[in-house]
């Protein structure tokens, strides 16, 4: 039987698939499309690395944050029945 298997590999004219580097160029193509579809030559550069928050931004935040957080509480609940429609 393996001898027999030798010999078809061995008349067998197809080149196997290497399926990581189908994957590549798989890969490729559609970075390839996408460029193509945004009109770029090549993909942007990487950002730069992001800068910290100014101190100020940081306590305008937290402090919007917890308003919000107290005008939740003081609202007053619901009535489930708000929320159905009503006959005239």
């Amino acid at each position: 039987l393996l001898a027999v298997l030798g010999c078809v590999r061995a008349l067998s004219t197809c080149r196997t698939l290497d399926l990581e580097a189908a994957r590549l160029k798989r890969i490729e193509a559609v970075r390839g499309q996408i460029l193509s579809k945004l009109r770029l030559p090549a993909p942007p550069p990487d950002p730069a690395p992001a800068r910290p928050l100014p101190e100020e931004v940081r306590a305008l935040y937290n402090s919007t944050r917890e308003l919000l957080r107290q005008r939740a509480l003081l609202r007053p609940p619901e009535d489930p029945e708000d929320y159905y429609a009503k006959e005239l």
